[in-house]
């Protein structure tokens, strides 16, 4: 077994023995440890429109492209 898997299953055995006073603290962990992870996410940085009013659409590209 792949040793991510091990890990869940013992992780898995451990939360089920966890008494019901600390599930919240629990649940409060695994939250904040996943909005960390998420942070960590790239951003997707969209570039649409990045050369409008260069004086690119001034160019008449199928001229330029004719020999």
């Amino acid at each position: 077994m792949h040793t991510s898997a091990l890990k869940l299953t013992k992780i898995s055995k451990e939360l089920s023995m966890i008494p019901e006073d600390k599930l919240d603290e629990v649940k409060d962990l695994i939250e904040s440890i996943l909005s960390k992870d998420k942070t960590k996410k790239k951003k997707i940085v969209q570039l649409e429109g990045i050369w409008e009013g260069k004086g690119f659409e001034k160019l008449n590209l199928k001229k330029e492209l004719e020999y």
